[in-house]
């Protein structure tokens, strides 16, 4: 598979094979269970290197259009009536600076120390002040930025609180909507979920999980008004959520006027 790679755009090369592929997927040319061609050959098809096309292969399968199988490849697990928007990144202009500056994939230690030392020069002893309770502005309207060209997600920076720890933000969010509500669970899921839920005075719910994510008969029994998932690599089931059970997701919550937590813990832990 070759993929002609914009070397003068702003988008990253990542993101560009990302998005021919996902075109594709979507526009039949891989159906349900294709098998893509493997990391090794799409960089070295494209010109790119072995970690980006991994990391535009981990986007597929974040979207749960893909299945990343140890030792076996890359598959395809779409079907066209469970199609999600797709984000143009082409004309993007929220970033207010040069995508190299965040996407350099060697990371060179020299451009790291130089950045480190322009933000203490810059700051002084402003970076040693505490930050604000719902985090610093520069670093939430980053977040505001990164959002909108990575997830299609346009928020203010008023949106974004920065917690010390995910346990810390569960409590947080069911104390913003109310510790009345009941909350429904995968299940298996991280046990701190719900001990922090549970602490904080809500009912939890446990619904049963299959390979796409929680069973459909499980969430239409659902009276919960709160579901809590982890879509990406769910913890300790290491389930992806395809993008069919995240529809479903979605018009469960519409038609039950209820709201989702997605806690998407593990899908940016990748180097960019």
């Amino acid at each position: 598979m070759h993929i002609s790679i914009d070397h003068n755009s702003q988008t990253p090369a990542y993101i560009q094979i990302y998005s021919v592929i996902r075109n594709m997927i979507v526009n039949g040319a891989y159906p349900m269970g294709t098998r893509l061609p493997s990391k090794c050959e799409l960089a070295r098809d494209s010109g790119v290197s072995i970690v980006t096309a991994e990391h535009a292969y981990q986007l597929l399968a974040e979207e749960g259009l893909c299945e990343l199988r140890a030792r076996s490849g890359c598959y395809v697990k779409y079907v066209s009536e469970h199609s999600f928007p797709l984000y143009d990144y082409s004309q993007d202009n929220t970033s207010k600076h040069n995508s190299a500056d965040y996407h350099n994939e060697d990371i060179p230690f020299s451009a790291v120390a130089s950045k480190l030392r322009k933000v203490i020069l810059d700051q002084c002893e402003r970076i040693l002040m505490k930050s604000p309770n719902n985090g610093c502005a520069e670093l939430r309207d980053a977040i505001c930025r990164y959002l909108a060209r990575n997830r299609n997600i346009n928020v203010t920076t008023e949106q974004i609180v920065i917690g010390s720890g995910a346990e810390y933000l569960y409590g947080l969010c069911i104390q913003m909507l109310g510790r009345d509500w009941t909350v429904a669970l995968e299940n298996p899921s991280y046990r701190k979920i719900r001990e922090v839920y549970t602490a904080n005075g809500a009912s939890c719910e446990l619904l049963s999980m299959d390979s796409e994510g929680i069973r459909t008969d499980e969430l239409k029994r659902s009276k919960a008004g709160i579901l809590h998932v982890t879509p990406f690599n769910s913890f300790p089931s290491h389930i992806t959520v395809s993008a069919e059970r995240r529809q479903e997701y979605l018009n469960w919550a519409k038609e039950h006027n209820a709201v989702i937590i997605e806690d998407d813990y593990d899908s940016e832990f990748s180097l960019t």
